[in-house]
């Protein structure tokens, strides 16, 4: 008898495992899971401008006071084009080594020495006459141009209010066509949100004199930022 109840035990586990795929398969289908997204373009108000200056040279010293000089003509040109110090952060200063790597161990030839500011342009105009103005002033180096918008916060949440409209009238639609009926809304989550500045990415070093710096004239386009909202609904059904 123990060896027949264990028997049915066995075949009665077996059958509660075949049967509960599709008892969570029915509840699946209860549920009905939507997204929507919304994406709005603006037009760029300011601006971001990072760039810097880099000297090497086997005395840390000399390479410091060097990169010290430096940034201080840079900052000196921007405040000459009435940009306010506000405006002008310090982003990064590092101090690295330099190796000569040609013998069998890596020798210590020399030291890096760079730092960058950013640089908040707050008229979009004036975003090539900065960048002639910095790299003139000797800066070597940039890591980037972004364009923003101070709409930014408002066009998001309209984004979202119309990423929600666009989902329950997905949800609509597919109950429509599958013939049920939407019943209560029982979770509503959002799922992605991003801003997408338009970003121009220079060389991490540029060698920039300033005949060179000169050529950029009004070739600085701002072009448009997006910012997208993205939600997930889920309604339960009635058939």
């Amino acid at each position: 008898m123990r060896t027949i109840s264990r028997s049915i035990a066995a075949v009665l586990a077996m059958a509660l495992l075949a049967i509960s795929p599709i008892a969570a398969l029915a509840d699946a289908d209860t549920n009905l899971t939507v997204n929507g997204t919304s994406i709005i373009s603006l037009e760029p108000d300011y601006a971001r401008v990072t760039a810097g200056y880099s000297a090497e040279n086997e005395d840390i010293r000399v390479a410091r006071d060097e990169t010290a000089r430096k940034m201080d003509e840079i900052i000196a040109s921007l405040r000459a084009l009435g940009i306010e110090d506000k405006d002008i952060v310090t982003s990064s200063f590092n101090v690295e080594s330099v190796y000569d790597y040609t013998k069998n161990y890596a020798n210590i030839v020399g030291y890096r020495v760079n730092s960058n500011v950013t640089i908040t342009v707050r008229d979009i105009e004036r975003v090539a006459p900065v960048l002639n103005a910095v790299f003139e002033a000797g800066s070597n180096q940039s890591y980037g141009l972004e364009f923003r918008s101070t709409k930014e916060g408002e066009a998001y949440r309209e984004a979202l209010k119309d990423a929600i409209k666009a989902a329950k009238e997905k949800a609509q639609l597919m109950a429509d066509a599958a013939g049920v009926t939407l019943s209560k809304l029982v979770s509503l989550s959002e799922t992605q949100n991003s801003y997408a500045p338009m970003v121009a990415y220079a060389n991490s070093r540029i060698e920039a004199v300033a005949d060179q710096a000169k050529g950029l004239g009004d070739s600085v386009m701002a072009g448009t930022l997006d910012v997208s909202a993205q939600v997930t609904l889920r309604y339960e059904l009635d058939e």
